[in-house]
């Protein structure tokens, strides 16, 4: 369920004119899209004024007395510049405050719908079907002549019938049944009411409503805190005695606005974050009953293991799923690219954009071992039963999710996530070979060949365990490998057939190394089953991201 009630510190807007329909901008208050503003009206002066409220744009023209020294709320549309209309008989004593606005959810006819009963004395269905569609609540604009009237949702028990002077009671909101149905009471012919909007999400609507009635008076006290399903605000029927007193507002604030009844009059009230409402009564005959209450979209933080990387998914906004940049270091912009919690990026060939990529990234900081941040991030963990046979898979995760201090890596090997392994570990041990060798100045052929010698000894799954388990050391003092080779050697015949790489590698071996690497080397090479492993993938491939997409 959406939110669509945002209450607001309350704000006085002031007509610029009295006696005639006058535009109220409301857009420093509300923001762009609000499709409404929830109003609360009061009359300082000792007699009744006369007050109208319509959306911009509106022909409609009803201007009644509001009750002398009373106070009601009221909700009505504005137009895409976020202006109502007002027509007040003085604007010295008539306030009208800004408490709240509304979003889709809440929709707001330009002109209203004629609703008012021809039947007296009786509850009677009141069909907004057709103005009103998938409507789970409906809202009023109620002119009662000094007589009785009331709402109630179709199906309810309720029997509240009061008088209200008028114009006191601008709207009355109440909940309809599935097909769009409430009830209406009044008690004489000469009481009309019009459908001005209507509601279709973030509010509950109670069949019957809930007695909230304090106990005492002359006291602002807390009301019974309203249901425990994230309300953000009360919509509450008053009924009283005649210029009897009362207060409603958003607990443990001081606004004091405490003015007469005129019997029957609703209340769409802020509560806090302990769902209370504070009121406050001059006679024990003014009663509250929450009819209903808007909701509040509950936001859930997605966290991660991760802490700086940046790839933690969050729920942001109302609500969208984005990628939160936490990181300061110098890969961050890169998962700009791909702005989505699944990481895909088409590839051509053998992944070497990755690669590049991972070089550039594990050299940044180093100081001539180039194998750092590798060591660092190699933390050995179980493989799981997800990798697709070399264990590749399981050594990206452990990147992902390992502790980063700011490199921004999480970008790359974001990216790396979309190379499909051809099974059996030769792509995870060219990338590392090559992120190896980046700037060794004496020391990379050996390493060189461990990997090699790691990742095929078991091409049944366990190769990268077998890497991890080594911890990635670089003892050895032989003449090295110069990242100007290996780069020709990836480029210049990476078809996608991974062989004439390694055939190449092996050439540089022999002719650089000076002791027994080159025969390990071509031993394992010669003994790898069926070669098999030597082979890159020729077509393109993305592995998948756990989702971090947030149910609400």
């Amino acid at each position: 369920m959406a939110q669509t009630f945002y209450p607001i510190t309350p704000t006085e807007i002031v007509a610029g004119a009295t006696k005639e329909w006058t535009p109220m901008d409301a857009s420093g208050s509300i923001p762009a899209d609000a499709t409404g503003v929830i109003l609360h009206v009061v009359c300082t002066y000792g007699s009744d004024r006369y007050v109208g409220l319509r959306k911009n744009g509106s022909t409609d023209d009803r201007h009644y007395d509001f009750g002398e020294e009373s106070h009601t709320w009221a909700m009505i549309g504005v137009d895409a510049s976020r202006i109502f209309e007002a027509w007040v008989e003085s604007t010295s004593s008539i306030d009208i405050y800004v408490v709240g606005y509304t979003m889709a959810g809440v929709t707001f006819a330009t002109n209203a719908t004629d609703k008012s009963l021809d039947d007296t004395g009786a509850w009677t269905d009141i069909d907004c079907s057709t103005p009103a569609p998938n409507a789970i609540g409906l809202i009023f604009e109620v002119y009662a002549h000094v007589n009785e009237f009331g709402f109630r949702k179709n199906g309810s028990s309720d029997d509240r019938t009061f008088y209200a002077n008028q114009h006191s009671c601008f709207s009355a909101i109440i909940g309809c049944d599935a097909g769009q149905i409430c009830e209406g009471y009044i008690e004489l012919i000469n009481q009309d009411c019009w459908l001005t909007g209507y509601i279709t999400e973030g509010a509950t609507f109670n069949t019957n409503a809930t007695d909230l009635s304090l106990g005492n008076t002359d006291e602002w006290l807390d009301l019974t805190a309203l249901p425990d399903a994230s309300p953000l605000m009360g919509i509450i029927e008053v009924t009283g005695a005649w210029q009897l007193s009362y207060g409603l507002r958003k607990d443990d604030t001081a606004e004091d606005i405490y003015q007469h009844t005129y019997k029957h009059h609703w209340g769409v009230v802020e509560c806090d974050a302990s769902r209370v409402i504070e009121g406050k009564i001059s006679d024990l005959d003014v009663d509250f009953f929450l009819v209903g209450y808007a909701t509040a979209v509950t936001i859930t933080e997605k966290t991660s293991s991760d802490t700086g990387s940046g790839v933690d998914v969050k729920i942001s906004g109302n609500p969208l799923a984005t990628l939160s940049k936490s990181d300061t270091g110098n890969g961050a912009d890169t998962k700009n690219d791909y702005p989505s919690a699944l990481h895909e990026r088409p590839d051509v060939g053998s992944g070497m954009e990755a690669l590049v990529a991972l070089l550039a990234i594990l050299t940044g900081s180093e100081t001539g071992a180039g194998v750092d941040v590798v060591t660092e991030l190699a933390q050995p963990t179980l493989k799981t039963g997800s990798d697709s046979g070399s264990g590749v898979e399981s050594l990206l995760t452990r990147l992902l999710t390992a502790s980063e201090a700011v490199t921004g890596s999480e970008s790359l090997l974001a990216r790396l996530l979309h190379h499909t392994d051809s099974g059996l570990g030769s792509d995870a041990s060219l990338t590392l070979l090559a992120a190896l060798a980046r700037a060794e100045t004496g020391s990379g052929l050996d390493t060189f060949i461990g990997l090699i010698s790691a990742l095929a000894t078991t091409e049944a799954g366990s190769g990268i365990d077998e890497l991890l388990n080594r911890k990635i050391a670089l003892p050895d003092i032989g003449s090295g490998l110069d990242i100007a080779t290996l780069y020709k050697a990836f480029f210049s015949s990476d078809n996608g057939a991974g062989l004439d790489v390694l055939a190449s590698l092996l050439v540089l071996t022999i002719a650089s190394e000076v002791g027994s690497g080159s025969e390990r080397l071509g031993a394992k090479i010669m003994t790898s089953p069926a070669a098999s492993d030597m082979k890159l993938p020729t077509r393109k491939g993305k592995a998948g991201i756990p989702s971090k997409r947030v149910n609400l």
